[in-house]
């Protein structure tokens, strides 16, 4: 009886100790807009792991969430403000994008993610190379064009990624990973 009771407190302590730190570790996210569609929809609550990328970097195909000073929407927020969008360049790499295809250093991207036409190829319609600490992130849905496509988002600095997304929470119909 008394090892049930130990292994029962052991067990209790740890649920409280990653409730304490679940804010540190885990975050929830309800998409606000279809610009990841078909992969996250609106109103789908995903997990964001900020624990991600302490031992290895973001990875090209990773969803993540970033900050940045402006909503999904494109409007200045004021505040600063967190968007989900997917990882295709990654630092040193040189992104171009025509003919509504993504070039990463001269060869095609492979895609099998995306919906919606991209017409607009914005800052890399030219050969853009990005920094050693910058990440090309672009929408899923393609004809949503605020990404790194535009000038007031542009790469994304590795400092200013919040976490991998990794788990659909909800609709639970849908829960699993991403």
């Amino acid at each position: 009886m008394r090892v049930i009771l130990g292994l029962l407190a052991v067990l209790v302590a740890i649920a409280l100790i990653l409730f304490a730190l679940s804010p540190f570790i885990l975050d929830t996210v309800k998409a606000e807009s279809g610009a990841m569609s078909p992969a996250i929809n609106i109103s789908d609550t995903v997990g964001v792991n900020h624990l991600a990328y302490l031992l290895l970097p973001p990875a090209r195909g990773d969803i993540v969430q970033f900050r940045t000073s402006r909503g999904e929407t494109g409007t200045e927020t004021g505040d600063e403000s967190a968007s989900m969008r997917r990882i295709v360049g990654l630092p040193g790499e040189t992104v171009q994008i025509m003919d509504g295809t993504v070039y990463i250093n001269g060869s095609p991207l492979k895609e099998d993610y995306c919906s919606g036409e991209m017409t607009y190829g914005g800052t890399a319609a030219s050969a853009l190379t990005l920094g050693n600490d910058e990440y090309f992130v672009m929408a899923d849905n393609r004809s949503n064009n605020f990404d790194s496509r535009d000038s007031t988002v542009g790469p994304v600095l590795e400092s200013d990624i919040i976490g991998k997304v990794w788990l659909r929470l909800k609709p639970f119909e849908s829960f699993g990973l991403i």
